[in-house]
């Protein structure tokens, strides 16, 4: 009998942490669902709003800290010089995106990256990356380019 107990006391503590650890990777790969769901509805409401040329309030959703750097009149010239060459978007589809907590030039936080493939009507082939940073509850822009 007492070799029955060790055996299944064995077995418990083998395998519940594997059904802890489990759960701990659903709850994690749960959340970066969300993370980059509400991350990738954030950077295409900001998209919607360059392709339409409205840069102003583009600049309006920009992070608190980027707006007391820039004012809005460089930011408009900046995205005009970005984005006039190419004209209009024909396409763009989702490639991928990535987390993380350190950028270069900005301080420590959350960043997400996303990554799309689009295409312009001067470049037929180009690669846009958002980053977002997640401030105050919810995701804005911090950075963008076009490649």
């Amino acid at each position: 009998m007492r070799r029955v107990f060790v055996l299944t006391a064995g077995l418990c503590f083998l395998l519940f942490p594997g059904c802890a650890i489990h759960q701990s990777v659903s709850r994690s790969l749960a959340e970066k669902r969300v993370r980059e769901k509400e991350a990738h509805a954030a950077a295409l409401e900001w998209l919607a709003l360059i392709d339409a040329a409205d840069y102003a309030h583009a600049y309006g959703m920009e992070p608190a800290r980027l707006r007391a750097s820039t004012t809005q009149e460089q930011f408009v010239r900046s995205m005009e010089g970005r984005r006039v060459p190419f004209g209009q978007v024909l396409a763009r589809s989702f490639i991928g995106a990535a987390f993380t907590r350190k950028l270069t030039g900005s301080p420590d936080g959350r960043y997400e990256s996303i990554l799309f493939r689009t295409s312009f009507e001067h470049k037929a082939l180009a690669a846009e990356r958002v980053i977002l940073s997640h401030d105050a509850g919810h995701w804005s822009v911090a950075d963008y380019r076009v490649y």
